[in-house]
């Protein structure tokens, strides 16, 4: 419960914190980072790992895979020093992410979120009303545009777009036994602080992702009650799922065309001159690129200044989360990423049968909005930015659903109910069989010989 307390506080402050470390050596926040290693350690702790080291196991296989990739890269790395400490605290947090969902379970850490969701909420409230000067974006140092434009005390209005987007699609969907009153609240005031922020991502891609959701959920409750072409079907959404990376796969391979597309520097707010710069690095190495870690605030060695030009060289990310990753891991990398993080999550959750029908929702809806978020703003396997924790949050609730049911203890009595009445019917028969045969009883109870055939 401490870890995962701290894991949320270091995450939502983590915008404030970073603007306080040395951003252009890559240098960080010592508070950041020493509060990373205090998570990491409380959570191995509570998994008394002497005693039970199979709870250490907590990360799927396929994550091992890319992060494999990634630590690879350090041997070409432009800046393996920075690299290191960046890919070190990506790994961290993967790792404490899981296992603290894992060993609080699916509820407790809805519980966790929310708190932490309302406290920023409320903190950014304050800032932006009581001092402006910091809550909002001011003429004199910042882009004239920005002006007025709301941010509390998260650095920029993107990232305040970014938490109240989450917080309204947290308060949506599997509220649990939370008041409808006090859900409707929290959803309106973020919905107020969104719009005052102008984050036009977060603005326009929250209601799709819901909406998404919704229709997912309606179309998983179709496909449930056609059971027996369930399984016929479930490879073919697969390769269509699959065949979503081939726009990727190809503007990876034939970069020219990417470049002929993003042609127009008035597009996107100006993001499409960062891309170009991107783009033009990366046709220089594209199956190695830089290293993770080694394009952005290195320093004088950051390949940005090369091929960048003007008021692109002063930015500190992409803006896209998988050319930041395609430029820094290479296409190999990029491959395996949205393979750990998309492709095999995404048919876990066609698979599935264990999460009730409102944490499926917030599970596809939290995802949704992540990697269509990603088109714009960088996140995606990046250290402990916010939309990558979340991700990591939703991705670690699916996951111990998988692992809770499989065990045969689903994580919650909502789950476990759910987990009964999903049960394979030739399962639950034999089952009856054998409490009728004297080996257990329906009302709980069973003989000493019951238990031991059991």
């Amino acid at each position: 419960m401490a870890a995962m307390a701290l894991l949320l506080t270091l995450t939502v402050l983590g915008p404030a914190m970073t603007t306080l470390g040395d951003s252009e050596s890559g240098a960080g926040n010592a508070v950041r980072q020493l509060g990373y290693a205090v998570v990491f350690g409380l959570a191995l702790i509570a998994m008394r790992p002497l005693k039970h080291p199979e709870r250490l196991a907590v990360v799927p296989w396929f994550f091992w895979v890319a992060l494999a990739w990634c630590w690879l890269s350090l041997a070409w790395a432009l800046d393996p020093s920075v690299a290191v400490r960046r890919l070190v605290l990506t790994t961290i947090v993967i790792w404490s992410v899981f296992a603290v969902v894992r060993q609080l379970g699916i509820e407790r850490t809805l519980l966790f979120v929310r708190i932490a969701l309302i406290a920023i909420l409320i903190v950014n409230y304050i800032v932006v009303l009581a001092i402006p000067t910091l809550g909002l974006h001011n003429l004199g140092s910042e882009d004239p545009l920005l002006v007025g434009k709301w941010r509390g005390l998260m650095g920029d209005k993107n990232q305040a777009g970014l938490i109240c987007a989450l917080t309204i699609i947290f308060f949506t969907f599997d509220r649990r036994k939370l008041p409808n009153a006090l859900s409707a609240v929290v959803i309106l005031l973020s919905v107020i602080f969104l719009w005052f922020s102008a984050s036009k991502t977060s603005l326009g891609l929250v209601f799709i992702a819901i909406a998404a959701s919704f229709g997912f959920t309606r179309l998983r409750a179709w496909l449930n009650s056609r059971r027996a072409i369930l399984p016929g079907i479930r490879n073919p959404i697969l390769v269509a799922v699959a065949l979503a990376l081939v726009p990727l796969i190809h503007f990876g391979v034939q970069s020219e065309l990417f470049l002929n597309y993003i042609a127009d520097s008035s597009g996107l707010t100006g993001r499409t001159e960062i891309w170009t710069a991107m783009m033009r690095y990366y046709l220089t190495n594209p199956v190695f690129s830089a290293g993770y870690g080694s394009f952005w605030n290195i320093g004088n060695a950051s390949p940005i200044f090369r091929y960048g030009e003007g008021w692109v060289q002063t930015v500190s990310e992409g803006h896209n989360g998988y050319l930041d990753l395609l430029i820094t891991v290479g296409l190999p990398g990029l491959i395996l990423v949205l393979v750990a993080t998309l492709i095999i999550p995404a048919y876990q959750l066609i698979a599935t049968r264990r999460l009730t029908d409102a944490t499926w929702a917030l599970v596809v809806s939290v995802l949704f909005f992540c990697f269509s978020h990603n088109f714009t703003e960088s996140s995606l396997f990046d250290r402990d930015t916010i939309g990558e924790v979340f991700l990591l949050l939703a991705l670690a609730m699916l996951w111990t659903g998988e692992v809770d049911a499989r065990n045969g203890n689903p994580g919650d009595e909502e789950g476990r109910r759910r987990s009964t009445s999903l049960e394979n019917p030739a399962l639950a028969m034999n089952r009856r069989a054998r409490v009728r045969a004297g080996m257990g009883s329906s009302n709980g109870k069973s003989s000493r010989s019951g238990r031991r055939g059991v």
